[in-house]
C-alpha cells in the first residue's frame, strides 16, 4: 500500500530541508530522506552571508555556530602580495546546522527518514512513484504529486535518470579540506583567501577556523577544483601554508567530495521537468565566481515549496511557478558561470582582472547588502555580486 505525499524529496541537506520545511508550513504532506545516519558529515564551507537568516526566515541560534565568526577578509595574490578587508559572515559545520534544518523541517509538520535511500522512481500523468530503501528493510514505494532532488553535486539519482548528458565519465572537480590542530600565525577570524591558478582553477584556496564535535578549534585549510587531481592541489597548497604560517600541527580529520554533473556545461543549470524538481547543487547552482552555494541551496528549496503552493492555487504548472521565483539566482549564476577563473590562463592575468575588479565589487556589495534588507525574498541579490 502505497503512501500519498504532496512532496517527496531525496536529499536531507540544506535546500532539501528547506523544501520539506517550507512545504509543511503551507500545508503540504512532504517526506524527505537522507541515505546517511543523521547528524552526518558535510564538506562544505560552512560560511555564509548575515542575509542567509532572511532567507531561512529563521534566526540561526549560537550553539549552531562555530566558536569563532568570520569578522574580516585578506586575499593573497600568487606573488605574495594582500589586500584585506572587513567581512561579516556566519561560520558553521555542516553537520551541525544541517541537523538543526533537519528538526525545524520536522518540527513543521514534515516526515523525515534517515538512513534511506533513494532506488528509482517512475513518473505518471497525476503522480510520481518513488522507490526507497531504509536500512535493514525491503525496499517501499511511495506515491507523491512531486518529487524532488535535493542531492547535492555527487549523487542526483532523478538528474541522473532525466539528463545522463550532464554527466562525464569521471567527476569534474571538487573540493578538499584538512582540519588540523596546533598552533600557527592565523587570525582566527578571518577569511584567507589565496588567488592562485596552481592550488586552484575554480575560486580560491582558504584557511579559516572551525569547531569540530569536540568542542574544539582546529584550522580548516583547502582547496577546490574543477580541473587537475584535487589531492595534488591540496598538498601543494597545505605545504605552502605550513611554511608560509608556521602551521605547528597535525591533521586530525580530512574531507573530501567530488562533483558528479559536468561544471562546464551551459546546461548546468538546469530546474527540473514535469513534476520532478532539482533544488541547490543539483539544479546546477553552485557559483564558483561566488564561491559559495549554500543561500542558492536553501534559497531555491525555499522556492520549490512555494512553486508547487503557488501552482496549486493557480492552477499553472509547478515549473512555471519555479522558474519565476528562481529567475534571479538562475540568471545570476549562468552569468557568473562564465567569469570563473579557469578562462585565465597565467596568474598574471587572473591578478590583472581581480584588482580591476576589487573596487567595483566592493561597492556593489555594500550597495547590494543594503537592498536586500528590503528586497522581497525572490529578489534577492545572492553576494559577492
Amino acid at each position: 500500500m502505497m503512501e500519498p505525499y504532496d512532496v517527496f524529496v531525496a536529499g536531507g541537506g540544506m535546500s532539501g530541508s528547506a523544501v520539506a520545511r517550507f512545504a509543511a508550513q503551507g500545508g503540504l504532506k512532504a517526506l524527505f530522506i537522507e541515505k546517511c545516519k543523521t547528524p552526518r558529515t558535510k564538506p562544505c564551507s560552512g560560511i555564509q552571508f548575515p542575509y542567509f537568516e532572511k532567507i531561512l526566515g529563521v534566526k540561526i541560534p549560537p550553539d549552531r555556530l562555530c566558536t569563532k565568526q568570520i569578522t574580516k577578509t585578506k586575499m593573497y595574490y600568487h606573488d605574495g602580495t594582500s589586500f584585506g578587508a572587513p567581512f561579516k559572515a556566519f561560520n558553521y559545520m555542516r553537520k551541525t546546522f544541517d541537523n538543526w534544518l533537519n528538526v525545524l523541517a520536522q518540527e513543521a509538520g514534515a516526515e523525515f527518514r534517515d538512513e534511506c535511500e533513494f532506488v528509482d522512481f517512475e513518473e505518471t500523468p497525476d503522480d510520481v512513484v518513488v522507490t526507497i530503501q531504509s536500512k535493514g528493510k525491503e525496499p517501499e514505494k511511495i506515491k507523491a504529486r512531486y518529487a524532488v532532488d535535493a542531492t547535492g553535486l555527487s549523487a542526483l539519482p532523478l538528474r541522473r535518470k532525466l539528463r545522463p548528458q550532464d554527466f562525464g565519465e569521471k567527476a569534474s572537480g571538487g573540493g578538499i579540506n584538512y582540519y588540523v590542530d596546533g598552533e600557527a600565525d592565523i587570525d582566527p577570524e578571518t577569511l584567507y583567501q589565496f588567488w592562485d591558478l596552481k592550488f586552484s582553477d575554480a575560486m580560491f584556496a582558504w584557511i579559516y577556523t572551525k569547531t569540530l564535535d569536540d568542542g574544539k578549534d582546529y584550522w580548516c585549510i583547502g582547496t577546490g577544483c574543477v580541473g587537475g587531481d584535487i589531492r595534488e592541489r591540496q598538498e601543494l597548497f597545505y605545504d605552502f601554508v605550513k611554511k608560509k604560517f608556521n602551521v605547528q600541527g597535525n591533521i586530525v580529520e580530512t574531507e573530501e567530495f567530488l562533483t558528479a554533473i559536468d561544471m562546464k556545461s551551459s546546461e548546468r543549470v538546469w530546474l527540473g521537468q514535469g513534476r520532478i524538481l532539482m533544488v541547490g547543487d543539483a539544479a546546477g547552482l553552485l557559483d564558483g565566481v561566488r564561491g559559495v552555494g549554500q543561500d542558492a541551496a536553501a534559497l531555491s528549496g525555499r522556492f520549490a515549496a512555494t512553486a508547487i503552493l503557488e501552482s496549486d492555487r493557480k492552477g499553472t504548472t509547478v515549473l512555471e511557478e519555479y522558474a519565476k521565483l528562481a529567475r534571479t539566482i538562475t540568471t545570476q549564476t549562468k552569468k557568473n558561470q562564465e567569469r570563473e577563473i579557469d578562462q585565465f590562463e597565467t596568474n598574471e592575468e587572473l591578478k590583472r582582472y581581480l584588482k580591476s575588479s576589487l573596487f567595483t565589487t566592493g561597492i556593489k556589495m555594500i550597495y547590494q547588502s543594503f537592498l536586500n534588507k528590503f528586497r522581497p525574498i525572490e529578489k534577492l541579490r545572492l553576494l559577492p555580486p
